[in-house]
């Protein structure tokens, strides 16, 4: 069922947003439901719901168990339509923005805090490269936290931009953890076989 290869931005949602807000949300809005799937975390699997949006695209709700996170998707080849429904999304729906996840960033000191926060920012990444948002993620890859630094990394699998290239390269060749630098050649792998198109 799942279409993601299409999809813009994810939005994410604040933690306190329920799945009654969601439905709610969905069935005011006159959507179809065309189903879900349950999670299966033996295959990596999340929870995902699907509606037909009734403009020949799409809505998705996902629960990321990888980066702790719930968003919504939309998929629609005219993106004019998609940004409309994303609009009436951040709309009704508490939803965090760029600046709000790269400012929690920096509110983190400790390693637990720092990863979350980096994880969510990846995850909610736009489609085309932010400065600002590049320098914190690069700036995490060298942490001296290995869980800050697999953070960045799945941050960086996340929004795929072209721009960790480098970075990347640089952990795979040279991290300490040799974990670290197994996941960072594999995402340099699936960067390069996209060409860094974004999520």
């Amino acid at each position: 069922m799942s279409d993601l290869s299409r999809m813009g931005r994810r939005l994410i949602l604040r933690d306190h947003v329920e799945a009654g807000d969601i439905r709610s949300f969905t069935r005011n809005s006159g959507w179809t439901f065309l189903g879900d799937i349950e999670r299966d975390p033996e295959r990596g699997v999340f929870y995902e719901a699907k509606w037909e949006s009734g403009d020949g695209g799409s809505v998705h709700y996902v629960v990321d168990e990888l980066a702790d996170v719930h968003y919504m998707v939309v998929t629609n080849e005219d993106p004019e339509a998609a940004e409309k429904v994303r609009s009436r999304i951040e709309g009704a729906l508490a939803v965090w923005t760029l600046d709000e996840m790269l400012d929690d960033c920096y509110v983190h000191v400790y390693p637990a805090g720092w990863a979350k926060s980096l994880l969510r920012l990846g995850a909610g990444a736009p489609v085309h490269a932010v400065e600002s948002v590049v320098a914190h993620v690069v700036f995490s890859s060298e942490h001296q936290d290995a869980a800050v630094r697999r953070a960045a990394v799945r941050a960086m699998a996340y929004s795929a931009w072209w721009e960790f290239k480098e970075s990347l390269a640089r952990l795979a060749h040279t991290d300490d953890d040799p974990r670290i630098a197994e996941e960072a050649g594999r995402v340099l792998e699936l960067l390069e076989g996209t060409g860094g198109s974004g999520p």
